[in-house]
């Protein structure tokens, strides 16, 4: 392929390969549930096969301008050819102009005039015929090579642009890939930390996928109705994890209501799909996931642990309540059992 069609052709890939980039980028997963995850898994694959695609392109587009950049040194050579070859024909012909500017234009006249005999003379005018059909060949090879020497600047002017133009695309690709690339894993990490939280459950009335609560350092024990100041009795379970401890949601549903009470202190009420209630309390801080209104899947974080409310400083705990239907409060230790241990 000639270098110019060859350079043409790594354009067009360029261009095709940019076209990739900017098109619109793939719809968020909605994996929330391990009943998503195979599908959630399918969709990051397809996305690392496109990615893998895009950097064999990619590289493929490099090795086009790394020939045309052989092709660019080439020309630099024949460049610097051309300019010694057209520096010696002005060399030769400012020779010539200063012998001419010398002798006179009489002096190749007066040399046949002073030739001794006929023969000599025609000697003579052979010889100057001669050194000016030399000159004439020499004044010849100047203006050629200086022709081919503006070509080729030309031809390396365009080049070196060319191959800008392709550095600039390229970067333009690198980042976009890097972009999408990086987006693809930090989506796919959390799908799959989402998910690890998650278990199916299948007892009694607790059917379906729930979480912990916290995923890692916790404790808990059951002191449903445990006695409590002021006459009251313990209406939930209290799970014990130290302060700020990301804290989840139970199972899928809907963010019903915030709320902050001197006993209870930060709480959260969410609504499950399950049809039950489950109100956590003493929270330190409420994420922006779990706005009043927002869905949320199961294991997805909604809070932070804390100590807010009459909870001991000391001991920072989600007292974890369990509401039926909405209605009166059952012991939640069981179904915390179920979805922690």
């Amino acid at each position: 392929m000639p270098p110019r069609s060859r350079r043409s052709a790594v354009i067009v890939v360029v261009v095709l390969l940019v076209a990739s980039v900017v098109a619109p980028p793939l719809a968020p997963l909605q994996a929330q549930t391990l009943d998503d995850l195979d599908d959630a898994e399918r969709v990051v694959e397809g996305l690392e096969v496109e990615l893998d695609v895009a950097t064999d392109a990619y590289e493929e587009v490099w090795a086009q301008i790394e020939v045309a950049r052989v092709e660019l040194d080439d020309i630099r050579a024949q460049e610097q050819r051309y300019e010694v070859a057209a520096q010696d024909a002005r060399a030769a012909l400012n020779r010539r102009a200063r012998t001419t500017f010398m002798e006179g234009a009489g002096a190749a006249f007066e040399a046949l005039l002073a030739s001794d005999g006929s023969q000599a003379a025609v000697q003579r005018a052979g010889l100057v015929s001669a050194l000016q059909r030399r000159e004439s060949v020499r004044i010849e090879d100047a203006v050629a090579s200086r022709a081919r020497l503006d070509q080729v600047r030309e031809l390396v002017a365009d080049s070196e642009a060319e191959l800008d133009d392709l550095r600039a695309e390229l970067d333009a690709r690198a980042t976009a890939l890097s972009g999408r690339l990086a987006a693809a894993q930090d989506e796919a990490a959390q799908i799959r930390s989402l998910v690890s939280r998650q278990r199916r459950i299948d007892r009694g009335a607790q059917q379906g996928i729930y979480a912990c609560i916290f995923d890692h350092a916790f404790r808990f024990r059951d002191t449903w109705g445990d006695p409590r100041s002021g006459g009251r009795s313990h209406r939930g379970t209290d799970v014990f994890a130290p302060f700020g401890h990301p804290t989840y949601a139970i199972t899928a549903g809907v963010v019903q209501r915030h709320s902050n009470s001197r006993l209870g202190g930060l709480g959260l009420y969410l609504r499950g799909d399950d049809g039950n209630v489950y109100y956590y309390a003493h929270l330190n801080a409420i994420e922006p996931a779990a706005a009043v209104g927002n869905r949320v899947a199961p294991g997805e974080l909604v809070a932070r642990n804390g100590s807010s409310g009459n909870a001991d400083r000391s001991a920072p705990h989600v007292h974890f309540e369990l509401h039926p239907g909405g209605g009166a409060a059952i012991n939640p230790y069981p179904w915390l059992a179920a979805a922690c241990f």
